[in-house]
């Protein structure tokens, strides 16, 4: 086990009893929040203090989803409101360059983008029976270019694009599945190339070019080899983790997270005060790497942690909760915290930095 350490924590300037939903990468160090009090702030990665109120009230009903959007030179944002739209934000000019309207202004949820294909997508909430997948150009929003009306019959809290692959994407939803989609194909049925059957989808997405992971809201975990489209009759054996909690000594799991040296889970323990990122290596078959965990002590004390990201820029840990702050870790240089419970070896052999890195 490695720890980290808290090396600064801001508020954001936010006002007293919010608390911060997600944070994503704005503009070159600098990163970007949504919050309770519906507003969107930017802040310097390397001086939390430097805050920006790109808007004090994002959506009118309420902001519920936060994506970057890179475009070549301009960095812009994207984030959905409960009041069925789907905003683009200039965050130098502080106004938004464009925004869509879902139809009967079905409350947003989930947003993906694709700045590749000049795509922006929002999940939607189940409304008249209807939950719904749309896409957008954002060159001609004035109607979305592409719907999915019929895949999901609930909640869509989960969209994400492939890593590679821009016509596949995945969506995840609250009646239990997780979908894959060939977006080329505008038949909803023949667009449908998988179909994964987990439980209440709270995250998911690609581990790989080939790998797909599902988290539900009762911290159920599995990963899932993607459909082969060259071999149709083939069948994916998932490996189901089952419930995260017990094994991996927590009380929630936050996400998963992509770092350089492969995949973590961030998952926190609120009775313990602490939040650990655990690897998760596939060789010779998927499993929690408990041995190599971070630990981050105190994490954001008795309060739930909201979202996480490792930072490869400025080689820290990121992370924002329910106590209304962001806080920055830094692998710990206190080499007797560098591997709890091992057998002593030498200097340079338990060295973090040598050793592991989550970036």
């Amino acid at each position: 086990m490695f720890t980290l350490k808290e090396t600064a924590s801001s508020s954001l300037s936010l006002p007293a009893d919010n608390y911060i939903y997600s944070l994503v990468p704005s503009a070159a160090g600098t990163f970007a929040t949504i919050s309770s009090d519906d507003s969107l702030r930017v802040f310097d990665a390397a001086n939390l203090d430097r805050v920006a109120v790109v808007s004090p009230k994002a959506h009118d009903g309420g902001v519920t989803s936060l994506r970057s959007y890179a475009a070549g030179e301009s960095q812009l944002l994207a984030t959905g409101g409960r009041e069925g739209r789907v905003k683009l934000w200039d965050v130098r000019a502080g106004k938004t360059v464009m925004e869509v309207e879902t139809t009967r202004n079905a409350p947003v949820l989930s947003i993906a983008c694709n700045p590749e294909t000049n795509t922006i997508v929002a999940g939607t909430e189940l409304l008249s029976s209807q939950a719904v997948v749309a896409f957008w150009d954002i060159r001609s929003p004035q109607a979305p270019r592409l719907q999915y009306v019929e895949s999901h019959n609930d909640d869509v809290t989960e969209l994400q694009y492939h890593p590679t692959r821009n016509n596949i994407l995945l969506s995840g939803s609250t009646d239990g599945l997780v979908n894959i989609y060939d977006t080329t194909v505008t038949d909803e049925d023949d667009a449908l190339v998988q179909v994964i059957n987990h439980g209440s989808v709270h995250h998911a997405g690609f581990l790989s070019e080939s790998t797909i992971f599902a988290l539900s809201h009762d911290e159920q975990f599995s990963i899932h080899p993607a459909t082969n489209p060259d071999d149709p009759g083939q069948e994916p054996e998932p490996v189901d983790f089952d419930d995260l909690r017990e094994p991996l000594g927590v009380e929630y799991v936050v996400q998963v997270c992509m770092g350089g040296q492969g995949p973590y889970i961030a998952a926190g323990n609120k009775l313990d005060k602490r939040l650990d990122l655990v690897p998760l290596v596939s060789s010779p078959s998927w499993k929690f790497d408990q041995d190599n965990l971070w630990r981050l002590p105190g994490a954001h004390g008795d309060e739930v942690v909201r979202s996480v990201y490792l930072d490869e820029q400025s080689q820290s840990v990121f992370t924002c909760g329910e106590d209304g702050f962001v806080r920055v870790w830094k692998p710990d240089g206190d080499d007797s915290q560098a591997q709890a419970g091992s057998t002593k070896t030498s200097r340079k052999e338990k060295k973090p930095k040598d050793r592991f890195r989550p970036y």
